[in-house]
């Protein structure tokens, strides 16, 4: 970030701080939600719906099976598809806390944006990135600065607010990830056809959906949405699906005392060995160290800990 942003930056964290004195707030202004952790946190199995993501303080660190994206206040987040992620926060302290902003949009308000300014899309890129990261601007960060503001009002949060979340993606538009904003705005494209497939598996990842129905829910044919499946999540459908019932394992286990290999098997895993793998590849340790060290902190207060701020 540029020396000229330092002042501007320091007052976008006071306001953050202001008006999130806990992990995370739904502020007054629908589509801003604001994180604050005085502390690092263990991984996280979240779903990433679409987003502009800011890190005002502090850094994360998220993960899309092999690709991993590391960042801070210098880079802002754009995700435009229903991810499944795993992620950290990495760098929190009590002295200088994670602060952060989300902006969450639909692809109808991109659309309408790209339409009235007709702006350009710039390269096309493959699908895969759907997800990726962009340098912060001081035109991007004044208008979170003066979104922030406007939090003190009612009558600025429902004048202004929605000129700010247009500047915000007008800005967005102006930026690397662009072309990402441009793909999920465009409802036949391959980015919004993925997406409503996506979508579905999360509404039914308990069901045995027969997969089969993925490819025509997409409007493309089965080789083409398998393929266009793994270049913008770099997993296959079942294995999307996987992952969402990981965290529905956790949740059984701590919340109902359920065994790991009763807990795999109840979310669809034959294997307790598979299971048992993925696990610790999305948590750090086997299900049934994850969940005795969760305990020994006390369940309420882990997720005081960590869940919140992936709210």
């Amino acid at each position: 970030m540029k020396q000229d942003t330092t002042a501007q930056l320091r007052e976008v964290q006071a306001l953050v701080r202001l008006h999130c004195p806990r992990k995370s707030t739904k502020t007054a202004i629908d589509y801003l939600t604001l994180y604050h952790s005085d502390t690092t946190t263990d991984p996280l199995l979240v779903v990433y719906q679409p987003r502009i993501y800011l890190i005002i303080q502090g850094a994360k660190t998220i993960r899309i099976h092999k690709r991993s994206f590391d960042y801070d206040q210098n880079h802002y987040l754009v995700a435009t598809v229903d991810l499944p992620l795993s992620g950290r926060i990495t760098r929190a302290s009590p002295d200088e806390p994670y602060l952060a902003a989300c902006i969450a949009f639909e692809p109808a308000e991109i659309a309408e944006i790209i339409t009235q300014t007709h702006a350009d899309p710039g390269l096309k890129t493959p699908l895969r990135a759907s997800l990726g990261l962009s340098p912060v601007t001081p035109d991007l960060l004044d208008v979170l600065r003066r979104l922030l503001h406007a939090l003190d009002h009612e009558q600025d949060r429902e004048f202004l607010a929605p000129m700010l979340k247009r500047e915000m993606i007008y800005r967005a538009l102006q930026g690397d990830q662009r072309h990402v904003l441009h793909e999920i705005a465009d409802q036949k494209s391959d980015a919004s056809r993925i997406n409503r497939a996506l979508a579905f598996l999360r509404a039914h990842f308990m069901e045995e959906t027969d997969m089969a129905h993925l490819p025509r829910l997409a409007g493309m044919s089965q080789s083409t949405f398998y393929r266009k499946f793994q270049e913008v999540t770099g997993i296959s459908p079942v294995q999307y699906r996987k992952r969402l019932r990981l965290q529905e394992a956790r949740r059984l286990m701590l919340s109902e005392d359920r065994l790991a290999a009763d807990a795999g098997f109840a979310v669809g895993y034959e294997s307790p060995s598979q299971f048992t793998r993925e696990y610790k590849t999305i948590f750090g340790l086997p299900p049934h160290q994850d969940v005795k060290r969760i305990r020994t902190i006390g369940v309420e207060r882990y997720r005081e800990l960590n869940e919140d701020v992936w709210i």
